[in-house]
């Protein structure tokens, strides 16, 4: 692995590790909200809706850094192949030249 792979893989394990954050404070504020609303405690239900938001936000950074590490990762195998196949044109035209 190369360091560019693991430069993509550290980003897409980041972005995995604030979404499963992310999810796990949605669904405890889900918890509390619902807890707050049965017995009758305002407080509790609004304190769970906002870190419910607050989980959702997280979740939804660490999705879209997963996604933007996938899209480099695919932009450099792509520029990868390029150069390889630019690589083997410039020797073509160099055995062509020295003909």
């Amino acid at each position: 692995m190369d360091d560019n792979e693991t430069i993509a893989k550290a980003k897409r394990d980041r972005g995995a590790t604030d979404k499963l954050k992310g999810h796990t404070k949605e669904v405890i504020g889900t918890v509390k909200e619902k807890i707050g609303s049965a017995v009758g405690d305002h407080e509790l239900e609004a304190k769970g809706k906002v870190q419910h938001a607050e989980g959702r936000e997280n979740r939804l950074k660490g999705e879209m850094k997963e996604s933007i590490a996938d899209v480099e990762n695919k932009v450099r195998e792509r520029v990868d192949k390029f150069k390889a196949g630019a690589e083997v044109l410039a020797e073509k035209v160099k055995e062509k030249l020295d003909h």
